[in-house]
């Protein structure tokens, strides 16, 4: 016989159960976005030795401008001093770099690309 206000073992259970399910949809639903730390990615390639051990991001390059840049569809603004780097060069400038050229980038806290890294050029 069961005492008023009080739980049944199965009950509980079956509420502690779904509170866990609930939790874990939860935390699979929310966005890996909320942490404010930055992200490095290492693309699949052996990169030269001055090159950084990962970038903020990375992909293919559709164009580069003045103030912005197109790396894989997504449009990152340009720091006012942005450096270039390539394999070969430490201290390359904007013009070593052609669409379809396979690029690291690094960004500052503006979110704004501050380095260059060509990882790969793009075949003829």
């Amino acid at each position: 016989m069961k005492e008023k206000g009080k739980m049944s073992l199965g009950r509980l259970r079956h509420v502690l159960v779904l509170t866990g399910v609930a939790l874990c949809l939860i935390g699979a639903a929310a966005p890996d976005g909320l942490s404010h730390a930055q992200r490095r990615y290492k693309p699949e390639v052996v990169l030269p030795k001055h090159y950084p051990d990962g970038f903020h991001g990375y992909g293919r390059l559709d164009r580069i401008g003045l103030s912005e840049v197109v790396i894989g569809d997504s449009l990152e603004k340009l720091a006012p001093v942005v450096t270039y780097h390539t394999p070969d060069n430490q201290n390359a400038t904007r013009e070593h770099f052609k669409s379809g050229d396979l690029v690291g980038y690094m960004i500052d806290s503006d979110r704004q690309v501050v380095s260059l890294w060509l990882i790969e050029q793009d075949s003829p």
